[in-house]
């Protein structure tokens, strides 16, 4: 994954926004955008389009790319974050990332700034500094961060807007432990790359980003957004014990020195393909939203899929991956 230098900034630069007004807990993102804009109208020349309704996204970044803008810069969370992203991928017009959803994982795996001004500010650099990411599909639908099968759709899908709103990663937490009520393990048999593996487990994800949404966490040490494979996880059991001890050791690594371990037993795999399918029917999700119902899917890597404007001289962060930093001293089954 490589730095890019695009042209310098000569005359306006040409941006389209594309904004969800209902993304995340900043109710105030679209007076702050305006006011922006406002103040730089002299060096953006700017159009903005707010969306109503799932698919709005793609539609407005693909009619921007037609149109030869320079820029497309999306605010909302992970699913606006996805569908802006369909629809720039396989063009020359970079994405420019504006937080403001509940976890933000891509903008966070990039080091984009996740305040709101100072991720405008990036639209005003003469050279705009672009990192190359790949996507991923599955079943012909694309997805920028990840599929979600079982448990982990179940936990990001039916976690409530207004719960999300209001509680922000924790509506996340608290969906998580309701759902143990209903949790069914199943069997999946994935075949990576041509080779057949079976595992039980509650959940299976295929991830182009292995983050969590939390800064130098994840559920992988070794993966990359812009490597040209998928990580593959199965996590076999989370019982309530040790789901409460991984929330604990999650809130705890915000802290300076980090002591408490717990566990969590995941099976990991790196693939360009995948097909997984599991012995009980169960959710899809792609990107926290939900997809479909299935016993079986495949997926795909889209390698250098898109660009996405990132701080001058970023350099990705060391990280320490979920399954190492709660269970350091133990060999994964």
């Amino acid at each position: 994954m490589r730095d890019k230098k695009e042209p310098v900034m000569t005359e306006k630069r040409r941006v389209t926004f594309i904004v969800n007004p209902a993304s995340g807990i900043n109710r105030s993102a679209l007076d702050i955008i305006t006011a922006f804009l406002e103040t730089h109208a002299d060096q953006l020349d700017s159009t903005v389009h707010l969306t109503e309704a799932s698919g709005d996204a793609t539609r407005f970044a693909k009619e921007a790319v037609r149109r030869g803008v320079d820029l497309v810069a999306a605010y909302g969370g992970d699913g606006t974050m996805m569908e802006a992203a369909a629809g720039v991928m396989h063009s020359s017009t970079p994405l420019l990332m504006l937080p403001g959803g509940t976890a933000n994982v891509m903008a966070i795996d990039l080091n984009i700034p996740t305040r709101l001004e100072d991720a405008l500010a990036l639209a005003l650099s003469p050279e705009l500094t672009t990192r190359e990411v790949d996507m991923g599909s599955i079943d012909n639908e694309v997805f920028l961060l990840r599929a979600g099968i079982g448990y982990e759709a179940e936990m990001s899908a039916q976690a409530a807007r207004g719960d999300k709103s209001k509680k922000g990663r924790l509506a996340y937490f608290e969906n998580a432990l309701r759902l143990l009520r209903t949790l069914r393990p199943t069997s999946y048999i994935l075949t990576i790359d041509g080779e057949t593996h079976v595992r039980p487990g509650i959940t299976c994800m295929i991830c182009n980003s292995s983050g969590i949404g939390i800064p130098n966490l994840r559920f992988t040490y070794n993966s990359d957004v812009g490597d040209g494979l998928l990580d593959v996880i199965v996590i076999r059991d989370m019982r309530a014990g040790t789901l409460l001890k991984t929330f604990y050791h999650i809130l705890r690594s915000l802290l300076p020195n980090p002591t408490e371990n717990g566990g969590v037993d995941v099976d990991h795999w790196q693939a360009k393909q995948v097909t997984v399918q599991m012995k009980h029917r169960q959710l899809v999700a792609r990107d926290g939203e939900p997809l479909k119902r299935s016993k079986r899917v495949s997926a795909e890597v889209i390698p250098a899929a898109l660009r996405i404007v990132v701080p001058p001289n970023t350099v990705p962060a060391e990280t320490e991956s979920v399954d190492e930093s709660l269970d350091r001293d133990q060999t994964p089954a």
